[in-house]
């Protein structure tokens, strides 16, 4: 009932072998988040250099950035540093 001559028929599939995940250590890591940060815009192109997804050198970066020092700032259900005291006395 295929009456498009334009469709390709897949007669054999051949299976490519990529060879193993590659394992990267975090000074190398580290090398490449500094890279990208060097300039803006240089995510993509940083990924690219290094055969690496774009979302994965995203988490890279998420990992090595520097926690905040004041986390309570960040908490929007903290309660007030005044009803902190009222309700540990």
């Amino acid at each position: 009932m295929d009456s498009d001559k334009r469709s390709a028929q897949v007669e054999r599939l051949e299976v490519v072998e990529t060879g193993r995940r590659r394992r990267w250590s975090e000074d190398e890591k580290l090398k490449i988040v500094l890279e990208s940060l060097q300039a803006p815009r240089q995510v993509a192109a940083t990924a690219r250099r290094y055969g690496i997804s774009r979302s994965l050198l995203l988490r890279w970066r998420q990992l090595f950035q520097p926690e905040p020092k004041d986390t309570a700032a960040l908490c929007p259900v903290c309660p007030p540093k005044a009803d902190v005291a009222a309700i540990n006395e």
